[in-house]
């Protein structure tokens, strides 16, 4: 069934659900249909209609207070079908190192293993419309060391949640889908362990809101905004919900994209190649996990590429000592084993085409400092906006700077091109770019109701319970306890089957 918060009869609500799933986007809607499908009768409350709207988009804005961002109410759509409205399609599933510790990278670890995820495989192909993961594996390259596996991604068309899915959620007899219901409070009981009631408000300014009563609640409402929810619901708790240790909206984490080099190649090439560092190469070097991408047929500014090469990273000497001369911002001149000039004169040609980028999407190590915070401004319900204070580290510079020079030294040492690192990376300290200058970020928000075993590293537990609250879960990216370098769409997907199959489970106890 579907109904409008703004015009509907809300008569119904006397019944208590079995869940009352928060957020109608890839999450929300993966959850609902999960539990229907094992009998759950389901309120799905979506805030936004089935367009984009003015008000309803207003709650998303926010203010930036770290580094450049995007403003926060266009990096987020706030209508049915959620952030899958704008979603490029990019699925790939993270990879079994992504889940372990790291001793350099506090608190890094999940609760669970790829193997938890592992069974979902299939249905999130199905939900997402990719190929099979089979189609899309690692594929084989020619390297002098063992730094990187060459990957590929796999496409979604891509899948609009609220396109596909709309049909089926009003026609279902198990989910009744609420548009235009704006969540304003969570009463708790007097501990503070147990939700009970989740009061939604339309955009009427007269409206007096409606409670909707379940065993079980899931806040599925994105990466910033169920950190701001939970922390805006303090009617009861001046910290908020799940708080208790301070760790929500904490470890905020996007996937960095920054143009880290420019290359001159020595073949054309027609398509952009997918590289990631071995498990081997990544403890190593102790850094992040980080996707890069060859991009060709890239124009550089005027300055001359034959100049900006010359001090190039790609020269066959010893990695380390390359990457220390880079580190400290030594200029290099002409590499003993073949310069860029040395190269070009070699062919006898004139300056040389093609060009192209690397590109780099990497894992952001954990900071707590990095986070979503309230500032002071309110919305139209009287909830405080977020403040994103986004933050990288002198880690996530570290990773950028190996994969560049790891990157360069394999072209050189097959003879594919060479390789020059962007001048903000060299700068000490390093000059992050911001949005008029770069890609910046994925748009994916990621960690702020991480998960842990320990209440006071994270919100959530293996299973996405908020940790002291024994009836609310979190569904999305924001449980994610390190990032990965995968685009999170897949990995959300997989995660939210999982929590509907474990409630599915303790509704039947």
């Amino acid at each position: 069934m579907r109904s409008d918060a703004t015009a509907a009869d809300r008569g119904g609500f006397e019944q208590v659900y079995d869940a009352c799933v928060i957020g109608g986007g890839p999450a929300g809607i993966t959850v609902a249909r999960a539990l229907a499908r094992g009998g759950a009768k389901v309120a799905l409350m979506e805030a936004g209609g089935l367009e984009i709207e003015l008000d309803s988009q207003d709650p998303y804005v926010g203010e930036n207070v770290g580094l450049d961002y995007f403003p926060l109410d266009t990096s987020r759509l706030r209508f049915f079908g959620g952030t899958s409205n704008h979603w490029a399609g990019w699925c790939r599933a993270m990879e079994p190192v992504d889940f372990v510790p790291k001793s350099f990278n506090r608190l890094s670890g999940w609760p669970i293993t790829k193997l938890d995820l592992d069974p979902y495989r299939a249905e999130a192909d199905q939900i997402l419309d990719v190929p099979n993961e089979s189609e899309a594996p690692n594929l084989p390259f020619a390297q002098n060391a063992y730094r990187f596996h060459r990957f590929q991604f796999r496409w979604s068309p891509p899948t609009r949640f609220g396109e596909k899915y709309l049909d089926e959620l009003t026609n279902s007899d198990r989910i009744d889908l609420w548009l235009n219901a704006n969540l304003v409070a969570m009463p708790m009981d007097e501990a503070g362990t147990e939700v009970q009631g989740a009061v939604f408000k339309s955009y009427a300014p007269d409206d007096r809101g409606f409670t909707v009563k379940a065993r079980y609640y899931v806040l599925a409402t994105g990466g910033v905004e169920n950190a701001r929810l939970l922390l805006a619901m303090d009617q009861q708790f001046p910290e908020g919900i799940g708080n208790r240790t301070d760790m929500v909206g904490r470890f905020f984490c996007d996937h960095p994209h920054f143009v880290i080099s420019d290359v001159v190649l020595r073949q054309p090439q027609q398509e952009r190649e997918y590289f990631m560092p071995t498990e081997e190469f990544l403890f190593e070097n102790e850094i992040m996990n980080f996707g890069l991408r060859l991009e060709p047929e890239y124009h550089p500014p005027e300055t001359g590429v034959a100049d900006s090469l010359i001090r190039g990273a790609a020269c066959g000497r010893d990695f380390s000592e390359r990457l220390a001369e880079k580190v400290l911002g030594r200029e290099l001149a002409n590499c003993d084993l073949g310069g860029i000039e040395a190269w070009w004169n070699m062919r006898g040609e004139p300056r040389p085409e093609p060009l192209a980028i690397t590109r780099i999407a990497f894992e952001q190590a954990l900071n707590p400092d990095s986070r979503v915070r309230l500032g002071t401004e309110r919305d139209a319900f009287g909830l405080r906006r977020p403040l994103l204070d986004w933050r990288m580290s002198e880690m996530d510079v570290h990773t950028m700077r190996t994969a560049a020079m790891a990157y360069g030294a394999h072209i050189a040492e097959q003879d594919i091109g060479r390789l020059k690192l962007r001048d903000w990376l060299t700068a000490e300290p390093a000059k992050i770019p911001g949005t008029a200058e770069d890609e910046v970020g994925g748009k994916h928000h990621m960690g702020t109701t991480r998960m842990s075993t320990d209440p006071r590293d994270g919100v959530v537990d293996g299973d996405c319970r908020v940790h002291g609250v024994d009836n609310l879960y979190i569904g999305g990216s924001s449980v994610f306890s390190t990032p990965g370098h995968s685009n999170p769409t897949y990995t959300l997907t997989q995660l939210a089957l999982r929590l509907g199959d474990h409630l599915t489970r303790r509704l039947s106890t």
